[in-house]
């Protein structure tokens, strides 16, 4: 694959944005990081992205219009399928289908402390405090 400039439109505290980023370290992958403020979005910002919420992964690629992906599950598949040999993940069917598993689930619990660090209702915030202790003693009780 032709080398591609990537640009990573994010917000720094979106933990969305940081499994993104989490790959591109890992992968070793040079890249623009372009921090947008959620609570005033910019008119470009929402020119490009469908749903108004970040990560977007810019890729530009020689003599080809620039594309923008959306959501994290598939920035990060489209960076480990065409930023460097290894994968991230597993070659056993298996391993790989729990890894993905884990990557849900993972980004469950994100979701649950977003809701609950960003409720405005003390009823939300104790049933999001809730299930993200529950998803947390899970994970917990896996590495016993």
């Amino acid at each position: 694959m032709p080398h591609a400039q990537l640009t990573l439109i994010s917000h720094p505290l979106c933990p969305f944005v940081q499994r993104a980023a989490i790959v591109l370290l890992e992968k070793n992958v040079p890249f623009e990081r372009i921090d947008v403020d959620l609570a005033a979005k910019p008119d470009w910002f929402l020119a490009l992205s469908p749903t108004g919420k970040v990560p977007l992964l810019k890729v530009e690629l020689p003599d080809r219009a620039h594309a923008i992906l959306f959501e994290s599950t598939a920035i990060c598949e489209y960076l480990n399928e065409t930023q460097g040999s290894t994968s991230l993940y597993s070659n056993d069917a298996i391993s790989r289908a729990q890894q993905r598993a884990g990557v849900e689930f993972g980004g469950a619990a994100l979701a649950d402390a977003w809701q609950f660090l960003n409720a405005k209702d003390l009823v939300v915030a104790e049933s999001k405090k809730t299930a993200f202790r529950d998803k947390l003693q899970r994970l917990e009780d896996k590495l016993d």
